[in-house]
């Protein structure tokens, strides 16, 4: 089987706050996600070129039907943007 070849991808760094706004805005108006106050973003290391990070919705406690939409939201925003490390 041939190998397939890695694509470079380029995403526009931003800020974690207009990264939440996105994310946000995205999943204000769902009944589901009502409330949903915030996200949390969490550095978790390196491994490679690209940062390894993940998003916590706030409240942690949040019902599965809000966090399937989240997850779903967060993979959608994650595919235009990336998060700016502040260094």
């Amino acid at each position: 089987m041939p190998r397939r070849r890695r694509s470079k991808v380029n995403r526009i760094a931003i800020p974690a706050a207009e990264l939440e706004s996105k994310i946000m805005e995205r999943v204000r108006d769902l009944r589901s996600c009502s409330k949903l106050r915030g996200v949390e973003f969490v550095f978790v290391g390196s491994s490679g070129q690209e940062p390894n990070w993940f998003a916590r919705p706030l409240p942690s406690r949040i019902s599965g039907v809000c966090m399937r939409e989240f997850v779903a939201t967060l993979a959608r925003v994650r595919r235009e943007f990336d998060l700016q490390l502040e260094t």
